[in-house]
């Protein structure tokens, strides 16, 4: 009786709690522009089906 309760427990918490690996997150820089000698970019995440960006900040003199 015991395996049967924890089989069945095993199946509802697949279905309740996503698997960590099939929602990976990711991050990347996205260039945003160059302006007064100053490149500016800008760090994105995906996590759960959702990208996010930051705000865009300098990162190193550009055109140099």
């Amino acid at each position: 009786m015991t395996a049967v309760l924890g089989k069945l427990g095993d199946r509802i918490l697949d279905r309740l709690v996503p698997k960590a690996s099939a929602k990976a997150a990711a991050e990347w820089y996205v260039h945003c522009y160059c302006r007064e000698r100053s490149d500016f970019r800008k760090l994105c995440t995906t996590a759960g089906g959702t990208t996010r960006c930051g705000a865009c900040y300098a990162f190193r003199v550009c055109g140099g």
